[in-house]
């Protein structure tokens, strides 16, 4: 299936949302760090560190890999907005993941 116009204007969008998503979620991801302040001793700190890991590491990966997916798809002709798509989403997934993981971990006694 060829894309049209309008599809690749749509991908080349989400693809810049993407990576501006990206880069703002980078600043509170590192923020997730002071969240251990509030644990007590008993604290898994090794779950903490995964759910520190995914939403700093995960979330640029995620958008990453949706833009190389993306270019791909665009490079063959072929509709790519469901990888943008897939994309953006897997970006705030990760970043969402890792933040549910690490207050859940701060939070737990």
């Amino acid at each position: 299936m060829t894309a049209s116009k309008k599809t690749n204007i749509t991908s080349i969008v989400l693809l810049v949302v993407t990576v501006l998503s990206a880069l703002v979620l980078f600043v509170p991801s590192l923020m997730l760090a002071m969240v251990s302040d509030s644990c007590s001793s008993g604290c898994n700190m090794a779950v903490f560190t995964l759910g520190y890991y995914i939403a700093v590491f995960g979330t640029p990966l995620a958008a990453i890999t949706g833009v190389v997916f993306t270019i791909i798809k665009m490079v063959k002709k072929q509709d790519a907005v469901s990888f943008a798509l897939i994309g953006l989403g897997g970006t705030y997934g990760a970043f969402m993941l890792g933040l549910a993981i690490t207050f859940i971990t701060a939070s737990l006694k």
